[in-house]
């Protein structure tokens, strides 16, 4: 038996208990990252995404806790951030040439890269379940946890983009990202 079916067969027991609403999404959210609410609009550029429908977007919460950030991201994201905070250093931005109206956009940007600040953005086209999440900068942790948060209602209510099948990479992500998470046990 593969690891998936393993997988498979322990998501197939606990499946009742991995559909979470919205609310239950954002309480997890809250507790686990101690994140804050913030206004989409603060996010110059949202309403010209192409993953979310500017509309739908519920709720935006931010991680800002420096020892958190510090825990959940991996080696290669530091890395990352170290790379674009030295690059910043080397090119900062010129007060002139930012609009004023812009200057807290540009520094929400510089606290994504550098690895001060981690943006979630959720969208709900139904108003009970969420319908889709992006993880501004990079951040595999916090993804990792709200795909294990998100696909299980997607799932239930047939609106997930692939199959629950062991055969589909995107629902091996899932059964991973559950694993991972502890949702399986």
């Amino acid at each position: 038996m593969s690891n998936y079916e393993k997988l498979y067969k322990r998501y197939l027991y606990k499946k009742n208990e991995l559909s979470f609403t919205k609310e239950q999404v954002i309480e997890k959210i809250l507790k686990k990252f101690k994140a804050e609410e913030f206004s989409k609009t603060e996010i110059l550029d949202l309403v010209n995404d192409d993953q979310l429908e500017y509309g739908k977007i519920f709720k935006c919460l931010k991680i800002e806790n420096p020892q958190l950030l510090s825990n959940i991201f991996s080696s290669e994201e530091k890395k990352y951030h170290q790379d674009e905070l030295i690059d910043n250093q080397n090119n900062p931005l010129d007060s002139k040439k930012v609009k004023k109206s812009e200057w807290s956009y540009n520094k929400l940007l510089l606290d994504e890269q550098e690895g001060r600040r981690v943006d979630i953005l959720l969208e709900s086209k139904d108003g009970k379940y969420i319908s889709e999440f992006v993880v501004r900068d990079r951040c595999e942790k916090v993804t990792s946890y709200l795909n294990a948060l998100i696909v299980g209602a997607l799932i239930d209510r047939k609106a997930a983009e692939y199959p629950a099948s062991i055969e589909n990479d995107y629902f091996q992500y899932y059964l991973d990202n559950l694993n991972e998470n502890g949702f399986l046990e």
